[in-house]
């Protein structure tokens, strides 16, 4: 049986969790409901057991959602190819960066890769963001000052970093030039 054939038991539970939680309902009023005990229910959501078909059925049934809700817009192919032109980029609270996302959104995930361009002249008193998860970039044209926690970190072509994430952070530009790295971030949520 190959990986993709495999029930796709922590999608399921998360999307389970999700309108669970959507709907008010605690582990235990789910669990009652469907009358199965609440460390099932968790193990279900957690994706470390896999529900029957009856079961699912009872859980589609008090969620109030149709069952194959549990199964709507999942991956069933281990590669992605995303071709430029498909790409999106989005702008954040820092307007001097711009993040072209080289995969996919899924809050499946437990990556984002992205391209990282970062404009010059921008003032280095940019607000600190800090989220969940892990970031590290390599540096791929001009130069970044990655300030975490107030500790400037200037970084030029083929250097690299690593944080955590729950670091407060900013990026600056002290070029003259756009400056392009490619990042990772795990766990923002």
């Amino acid at each position: 049986m190959t990986e993709n054939s495999n029930f796709p038991s922590t999608v399921v539970g998360q999307k389970i969790r999700n309108i669970r939680k959507e709907k008010g309902l605690t582990i235990e009023e789910l669990a009652q409901k469907i009358e199965v005990s609440q460390s099932m229910v968790s193990q279900i959501e957690r994706g470390q057991a896999n529900p029957s078909l009856d079961t699912l059925w009872k859980v589609s049934h008090v969620l109030g959602t149709p069952i194959f809700s549990f199964f709507e817009n999942i991956e069933h192919r281990s590669v992605q190819v995303i071709k430029r032109e498909q790409q999106k980029t989005v702008k954040m609270l820092h307007p001097n960066v711009i993040y072209r996302l080289l995969t996919r959104s899924s809050s499946l995930r437990k990556i984002e890769f992205f391209e990282l361009q970062v404009e010059p002249f921008h003032t280095e008193n940019l607000k600190q963001l800090a989220h969940s998860g892990e970031e590290c970039g390599y540096i791929m044209k001009g130069e970044i000052v990655v300030a975490v926690e107030h500790k400037k970190h200037h970084l030029k072509v083929g250097d690299s970093i690593y944080f955590d994430s729950t670091l407060p952070h900013s990026f600056f530009n002290p070029g003259n030039e756009t400056a392009i790295a490619i990042w990772a971030m795990t766990g923002k949520k």
